[in-house]
């Protein structure tokens, strides 16, 4: 899956745990997108099996969705806890670059953070 997939993913799953339900406007407005392309998107996340088909506007994750989403968000919140306890980085600095990392750092590399940080 590629990047933005992902992204949609995640963010799919944090707007879950702050609101009853997810609505593809809400997806458009946190990611500054229209939503001819939050609808493109969300297309493909249900060819994909990652999204319940859409009803009355409502965005639902599959088990294999949730799956996927979880395991970005961990990789993610690692990522930021190196970057600032580890490296020092600034909070929003750590928040940006974890974003980008959490989708092409490998196992291996991962498995070291979670060493270094158990530490």
């Amino acid at each position: 899956m590629h990047e933005s997939g992902e992204n949609y993913l995640e963010l799919i799953l944090d707007i879950s745990k702050t609101q009853k339900e997810v609505r593809s406007i809400d997806i458009a407005r946190r990611l500054g997108v229209s939503r001819a392309s939050v609808s493109k998107a969300l297309g493909v996340l249900r060819e994909a099996g990652m999204v319940e088909p859409a009803y009355y506007g409502k965005v639902v994750l599959t088990k294999a969705g949730i799956e996927r989403a979880s395991e970005v968000r961990k990789r993610h919140d690692l990522l930021c806890r190196y970057l600032t306890d580890i490296l020092g980085v600034s909070k929003d600095t750590a928040e940006v670059d974890a974003c980008r990392m959490e989708h092409i750092v490998s196992e291996e590399v991962m498995c070291k953070i979670k060493d270094i940080l158990k530490n």
